[in-house]
C-alpha cells in the first residue's frame, strides 16, 4: 500500500499543473486534485503503466468529469427550487419583480435574474460560491414575505 501512496505523491505536482492549466476556481482545487488522485488510483489498481501522458490525459479527464457532474447538481438543485410562496393575495409577477429590484442587493437582483432565466453560470461564479449567492438569495426572499 506504501508503494501506491509514493506513486501518487510523484505524481502530485501533475495534478496540480493540470488544475491550473483548466484555470479551477480556488473553492474547487481540494476536490478537483482528489478526483485527480482517484484516477491515477485506479489506473494503479489496474495495473497500468503511469506515462506523463497516460497521467495527464486521466488526470484532466477526471477534474472535467467531475465538475461535468457538479455543474449537473447545480442545475439540478436550481431547478428543484421554486419562488416562495406569499400569504397575501398573488401579486403579478412584473410587480413582484420590480418590488424586488428595489428591495434586494444589485448582486442578488441580478442572480434573481439570471436564475429565472436559467443562465446563472454565465456570471462567472464557482458552483459552491453560486449555491452560497442562492441560498442567501432564497433566505433574504423568504424574509421578505414572512
Amino acid at each position: 500500500m506504501s508503494d501506491f501512496n509514493e506513486q501518487l505523491n510523484d505524481w502530485e505536482p501533475m495534478i496540480h499543473y493540470v488544475i491550473r492549466t483548466l484555470h479551477i476556481h480556488p473553492n474547487e482545487i481540494d476536490d478537483c486534485a482528489q478526483a485527480g488522485r482517484i484516477a491515477l488510483w485506479r489506473a494503479l489498481l489496474g495495473e497500468k503503466t503511469l506515462s506523463k501522458t497516460y497521467c495527464f490525459i486521466r488526470i484532466r479527464g477526471a477534474i472535467l468529469n467531475h465538475r461535468a457532474k457538479q455543474k449537473k447538481t447545480l442545475v439540478h438543485e436550481v431547478t428543484c427550487e421554486h419562488l416562495p410562496e406569499t400569504g397575501q393575495s398573488p401579486l403579478p409577477f412584473h410587480l413582484w419583480l420590480s418590488d424586488q429590484e428595489n428591495s434586494l442587493p444589485p448582486r442578488h437582483y441580478a442572480l434573481l435574474c439570471h436564475m429565472l432565466c436559467g443562465t446563472e453560470d454565465t456570471l462567472g461564479y464557482s458552483p459552491s460560491r453560486l449555491r452560497a449567492y442562492r441560498a442567501e438569495l432564497y433566505r433574504m426572499l423568504r424574509e421578505d414575505t414572512n
